[in-house]
């Protein structure tokens, strides 16, 4: 009876081996990998493999290779995380790089960069955000700074200073040129010093004789540009406005004059008046 009860365990485990060791169409175990059965041929073989590998600086790896591609699909959240970073894919279906809490499709905590070519998109993570492309024989750059919070943008990489937007705004050093209109509700202009010299003491007045005899020669008023270098060099408003300033400061200066001396002779009209009364009623 016994040896009829170790023979049939005997059979049954044999049964169950072979049942184990066979390879279906469908499935290749980690024990057949490289599909030698499915595909019986040994050339196949370096087009499937999962092993470790040893990569110079940073040590022992996975290595994996599918002919074909992978393709990994799980109804909830996918996270790959390293020591020094993570990668996370949540199920609403939202990207992040080095957050387990993406906001939107691509979400990177941190510094990254965009590029193709020569053509880059650089933010490193602190407040810079640099841009830089070279397309059709031109380049340029524009980098956002977030300390002063200050924009700089370049045009054909002459990164001294030129910026071009449109075919009308260029802006060359601390030079701005706009081939159009500028419209704006204000406009403030700082430069110092303003035109308030012109009511010191020891400020030396132009006689208005001098002034009169320069706008018969030169046909414009003193210390301001001829039409024709306005037109040829422009006009730069900062420093225009405080010389009309000056301008009218001295004219203002000129009408004080002018009403000091009317009224002296108003008095003076007056006090011949009174006597032209008193010789009048005399000779009565």
């Amino acid at each position: 009876m016994k040896k009829i009860l170790l023979t049939s365990i005997f059979v049954l485990s044999v049964i169950t081996v072979k049942a184990q060791s066979s390879i279906s169409y469908d499935d290749i175990y980690f024990t057949n990998l490289y599909g030698k059965e499915f595909f019986g041929n040994d050339a196949e073989k370096p087009n499937y493999r999962i092993s470790n590998k040893l990569i110079p600086n940073k040590g022992w790896v996975l290595d994996a290779y599918w002919w074909g591609g992978i393709q990994f699909e799980t109804r909830n959240s996918v996270k790959l995380k390293s020591r020094y970073g993570t990668v996370y894919v949540s199920e609403t279906g939202n990207t992040g790089v080095n957050t387990e809490d993406p906001q939107h499709t691509l979400d990177v905590h941190g510094d990254f960069r965009v590029t193709s070519n020569n053509n880059y998109f650089f933010y490193n993570g602190a407040g810079d955000l640099k841009l830089s492309y070279q397309t059709r024989g031109t380049g340029g750059r524009a980098i956002v700074h977030d300390t002063g919070n200050t924009l700089s943008l370049n045009y054909d990489n002459d990164f001294t200073g030129g910026t071009r937007i449109g075919n009308t705004f260029l802006v060359k050093g601390d030079n701005a040129s706009l081939q159009g209109k500028l419209e704006a509700k204000e406009i403030k202009v700082t430069l110092t010093p303003t035109a308030d010299f012109v009511f010191a003491e020891d400020y030396d007045l132009p006689k208005l004789e001098d002034v009169e005899k320069h706008i018969k020669e030169k046909k414009h008023l003193p210390e301001i540009a001829p039409a024709k270098q306005m037109e040829k060099e422009g006009v730069n408003v900062g420093e225009f406005q405080i010389k009309l300033l000056q301008k009218i400061e001295e004219l203002t200066l000129y009408t004080i004059e002018q009403n000091k001396k009317i009224k002296i002779q108003e008095e003076e009209i007056e006090l011949l008046k009174k006597q032209m009364n008193l010789n009048n009623q005399k000779n009565r």
